[in-house]
């Protein structure tokens, strides 16, 4: 199946001697961050903060004592892009925007156990011909299923596709991204009456 979304985890960081400055500079990127996304059609139901981070940033002298030297603030958020021809655009605009850090796409289902149902449904209707086929050659009949037990099977792990830094991005050159397309697969044990 081809996946059907792209998730991106975008964040803003600073350091400096100041804490109310460098949460300031943090969030007016994230600011800009959010307004960029839902210029280019990601809705805020799609967008969820993921971390809110500060840390004293710390320096140690030759005796190993810790002295605080300033923070260091970052503010992550995951997009969900829904569009996948945009993803490229998206990534390109919120490097532009000022996000320091960009990891994904991470292709994705929006309805995974949907995919799953047709998997199993599939699983199903293999091992019901497979063992028709064995009955017949047999001599026998195919008569009703007696238990049927699922086994796992094999779901797509979402796939990170690393972005570059925002030093080199630019408006003018979207970032080429390929979902491509990953299985779902069941297992399953029918057990049949023969007639």
């Amino acid at each position: 199946a081809v996946p059907d979304i792209a998730t991106l985890s975008i964040e803003v960081s600073q350091e400096g001697i100041s804490l109310d400055a460098v949460s300031t500079k943090v969030r007016e990127g994230m600011e800009k961050i959010l307004a960029a996304l839902k210029t280019h059609g990601i809705a805020d139901k799609d967008v969820q903060t993921q971390l809110y981070q500060v840390q004293p940033k710390l320096e140690y002298d030759k005796s190993g004592n810790a002295r605080r030297k300033g923070y260091v603030v970052v503010n992550r958020v995951v997009a969900k892009v829904r569009d996948l021809k945009k993803v490229g655009k998206v990534l390109s605009v919120v490097l532009d925007a000022g996000a320091t850090t960009v990891n994904g796409p991470n292709f994705d289902f929006d309805d995974p156990q949907a995919l799953e149902r047709q998997a199993l449904a599939k699983a199903v209707s293999d091992a019901k011909s497979k063992a028709a086929i064995l009955a017949q050659e047999a001599g026998a009949q195919l008569g009703p299923v007696q238990t049927i037990n699922q086994q796992g099977g094999n779901w797509p792990v979402p796939r990170p596709y690393m972005a570059r830094m925002a030093a080199v991005a630019s408006a003018q050159a979207e970032e080429p991204i390929v979902a491509g397309e990953q299985s779902f697969t069941s297992n399953v044990t029918v057990t049949f009456a023969l007639k």
